[in-house]
């Protein structure tokens, strides 16, 4: 996949967020425990830094703040060709490494919304329903939830967006007026450095091409032994060149941290 000028590539432009946000509503947004061996468990190996492939993840956050700040972005889709290729293992461990950036604040949130599971890799308790804030109808205090102080130093700079709820029709929600009015009033309140979305794989259905006005940029990552060239070419023709690719990570194999080989 080749590497695509992201200055000229923009997405259309959104409404300008203040910067600090809103007074007091990044510390209102509730908490929740850190049971950091469940997050080992669920191959979260940013969370205790025992696995020394940790690293690579720090790689990616370094490189990626990079460039968005480069380019004045946020949004960042995170996506696969197809399923089993680790995207929500790079998405939540991305998300942990973030939070260790004091002065940067990040939101990652799970709009795989046919077969949403950051909830459970996350073990985050009573997951709200996510399809519903999109649709302007759960506060925004009900849906984030940061880590709460923990041993590990996940800091609290983070906040996840999870979803209990199953939504046949996310395509649709996704290109509803009314979501992206929603994301912009969310930036305007939490003024977020770097907003995560979870994506369902690209070549599944059309729910990334159906987000494509939501976000600024993309990674994409490949399953090692699971992704074919051609796959990786599909998802570049469904989405067009004028994407912008910030970055296409190997997951080698089960178990095991990602590897940048593009970026």
């Amino acid at each position: 996949m080749r590497r695509r000028s992201p200055i000229s590539q923009r997405s259309p432009p959104r409404p300008p967020r203040r910067k600090r946000g809103e007074p007091g509503a990044w510390a209102a947004l509730p908490s929740f425990h850190v049971n950091a061996r469940k997050l080992e468990r669920n191959r979260i190996i940013t969370a205790t830094r025992e696995d020394p492939v940790h690293s690579a993840f720090d790689v990616l956050r370094t490189k990626l703040l990079r460039a968005l700040r480069e380019n004045g972005w946020t949004r960042v889709a995170i996506t696969s060709p197809t399923e089993g290729c680790g995207k929500t293992f790079l998405a939540a461990n991305l998300a942990i490494s973030l939070s260790r950036q004091s002065n940067c604040r990040s939101v990652l949130l799970d709009l795989d919304m046919r077969h949403p599971t950051l909830d459970k890799v996350l073990n985050i308790p009573d997951a709200p329903d996510l399809p519903a804030f999109l649709r302007g109808n759960l506060p925004l205090g009900d849906l984030l939830r940061r880590p709460a102080e923990n041993d590990f130093k996940i800091g609290d700079q983070v906040a996840f967006g999870v979803n209990a709820r199953r939504e046949p029709y996310a395509a649709e929600l996704l290109q509803d007026p009314d979501t992206a009015a929603v994301l912009s009033g969310m930036e305007v309140a939490l003024a977020p450095d770097v907003v995560l979305f979870d994506m369902p794989p690209a070549l599944v259905n059309d729910d990334v091409l159906a987000a494509r006005p939501l976000f600024d940029g993309i990674i994409l990552v490949v399953g090692g032994g699971i992704t074919k060239p051609q796959q990786v070419r599909d998802v570049e023709r469904r989405l067009g060149t004028e994407t912008p690719l910030l970055g296409v990570v190997l997951n080698r194999s089960e178990g095991e941290a990602a590897q940048i080989y593009s970026y």
